[in-house]
């Protein structure tokens, strides 16, 4: 269900309203009928005739106040339908009580559905709303096992089976046939198919049905393949195990006995040109799967499904492409192996635990000023010299091999940054965001995002994205508190882990690295359409996100806060605090506690 937008009235107030407004108009009408009822033949007529306007008005106001409360009962239809049907009946009941001659009263319930809410009464009414869908979330995932995506698949499942399992013409015995091919134990031997004890021994079993598996394999639903003593194994081919989950999901398409699925099939594909013959060979053949089913059908998985993938997924692939493998360390050097030098921040070897003698690489002025790391100290390759000769563009579209001769770059060197402290403006924009857009804007790390030096001023900025900016580019600039599109990675705030208070569990420490972006855009035409691919930083420098949290990525993770009794929150400030030295348990100022107070 949609949220509330500021000024608009709760769902509530629009279901109390609709049904005062009908009460208002049936009183009108009864008003009127009693006046027909005690009129004289001079004013019958007339009377008569208010009677009926009043009625119609009643009976639309009545239909309004009906439909309200029949939609606040669904949860897929939005907010702006009850304050639709709330308005409409309210008009419907000032034109009742103008048609009646009566005091017009229901004029008065507009003003309750104009009445503007609170700052505190919008935020309460949010947190209901999320807590409702967090709630029928955890209901609707706890009856079917699945998430909304994959129940989404499910019912769309379920559509395509109700036209595709009937135009199979298959029986439950095809079914059965095809459940004991997905065993694998089904085989064809002497012109006769059997269903094996066990698997790898062709040889007895239970028999099954000869003419049935005969049309599954001549309509392509099964596939052979040799086995040894002249057996051929039967196993269903992709088309055959989507029509088989299709037939379980709608099982009410299969036709009750094979003189119905004869006759079905002879009704669609019998012609006005074939002979009766031909007819009844085509009714013999078993059609194939409708075309694009196998396409369209996905089968969805469920949450322990989901589990167990990613537990394989992530025990596959490699940590240091970016991977987080759950419960497993990210590995560093001990310390007694190596330490962080204080003038380039990064690992040198050290001898009896004394940093040996060395040159700084590289300072950190020389590398991006946004991105927060430093390159790696290795030898600058000759094709690196190349490349600073050749023109913008030749370096702009690299090719692949040119690109992987760049310089690598110690991710996990971090440069801290000051954090964003939101002033009060800021503030009541986040709270009027959408929901939606509020959890992604934490997601994104731009709820507090801090903006990187640059030459082009802000007022030229604005004037860039007012008149050059395409109207697809607004359209997700507002949904955000703070922009879209202008942020860059290197410019993103504190995760939302952090900002609820919870460093122990930062987002980064738990994927050991910052989220490095691939460097890369879009060109497009007036249209919107991809023309060209553009390499934003040619020389490989990298663009991350660490977060903004005073609270260590590495190291001995810090002590959960524990729980504190509810307190106001102190008086914001606008004044920028920069962020304090990382410590082992991060200590929160008045200022962040206020800034997290105003956030959640």
């Amino acid at each position: 269900m949609d949220e509330t937008e500021p000024g608009e009235p709760t769902p509530q107030t629009c279901l109390r309203v609709a049904r005062e407004a009908a009460a208002l108009a049936a009183a009108a009408d009864a008003r009127a009928l009693t006046a027909v009822c005690r009129s004289s033949s001079r004013s019958e007529a007339h009377l008569e005739e208010i009677m009926h306007a009043v009625h119609q008005e009643a009976v639309e106001a009545e239909g309004h106040a009906a439909r309200a409360e029949q939609w606040a009962a669904d949860p897929q239809m939005p907010d702006s339908t009850l304050r639709h049907c709330a308005r409409g009946a309210v008009d419907h009941a000032v034109r009742a009580q103008e048609a009646a001659g009566v005091e017009v009263t229901a004029a008065a319930l507009r003003t309750e559905l104009a009445l503007q809410l609170t700052a505190q009464e919008r935020a309460a009414l949010e947190s209901e709303l999320r807590r409702a869908e967090a709630e029928r979330e955890a209901a609707e995932r706890a009856d079917t096992g699945m998430d909304s995506d994959n129940r989404h698949l499910a019912r769309m499942n379920a559509f395509l089976a109700e036209s595709a399992v009937p135009a199979l013409g298959w029986t439950a015995g095809h079914v059965r046939v095809m459940e004991a091919a997905e065993t694998g134990r089904l085989y064809w031997r002497d012109g006769q198919a059997r269903q094996a004890a066990e698997r790898g021994v062709w040889s007895g079993g239970r028999r099954v049905h000869q003419e049935r598996t005969q049309a599954l394999r001549a309509a392509a639903f099964l596939t052979a393949a040799a086995a040894p003593d002249g057996a051929q194994v039967l196993t269903p081919t992709l088309m055959g195990q989507v029509a088989l989950e299709l037939a379980r999901l709608h099982p009410a398409g299969l036709y009750d006995s094979d003189t119905a699925a004869y006759e079905a099939r002879y009704a669609r594909s019998a012609r006005s040109y074939m002979s009766s013959d031909e007819k009844k060979a085509a009714a013999r053949r078993l059609p194939a799967l409708e075309y694009g089913a196998v396409r369209r059908y996905r089968r969805p998985m469920t949450l322990a499904e989901q589990e167990a993938r990613a537990e394989r997924e992530a025990a596959e692939q490699w940590e240091g492409e970016g991977g987080y493998c759950p419960g497993v360390p990210a590995p560093a050097p001990t310390v007694e192996d190596t330490i962080r030098c204080p003038c380039c921040g990064q690992r040198k070897a050290t001898e009896a635990g004394v940093l040996a003698p060395h040159k700084p690489t590289r300072t950190a002025a020389e590398d991006c000023p946004g991105s927060g790391l430093r390159p790696a100290p290795r030898a600058v390759p000759p094709a690196a010299a190349v490349r600073a000769e050749q023109p913008l563009l030749r370096r702009l579209f690299a090719p692949r091999t040119a690109r992987e001769q760049r310089p690598a770059r110690d991710l996990h060197t971090v440069i801290r940054r000051p954090r964003r402290v939101l002033t009060d403006e800021e503030r009541e924009r986040i709270r009027d965001t959408a929901a939606l857009n509020f959890q992604a804007a934490l997601i994104m790390g731009i709820i507090d995002p801090v903006p990187n030096a640059s030459p082009m001023q802000e007022e030229a900025g604005a004037w860039v994205r007012e008149h050059v900016w395409p109207e697809r580019f607004h359209e997700i600039e507002r949904k955000y508190p703070h922009g879209f599109a202008r942020w860059s990675m290197c410019e993103r705030g504190t995760c939302w882990n952090c900002l609820s208070g919870r460093c122990d569990i930062c987002v980064h420490r738990q994927k050991g690295g910052p989220d490095v972006d691939s460097n890369q855009d879009w060109v497009t035409d007036h249209r919107g359409r991809n023309v060209a691919r553009l390499i934003l930083r040619p020389g490989g420098e990298p663009c991350v996100w660490w977060c903004r949290c005073a609270c260590p990525k590495d190291g001995p993770a810090p002590a959960r806060p524990a729980a504190k009794a509810k307190r106001a929150p102190a008086a914001p400030t606008t004044t920028p605090v920069p962020s304090p030295v990382p410590a082992a348990t991060p200590v929160r100022t008045p200022e962040e506690s206020a800034e997290q107070a105003a956030l959640w």
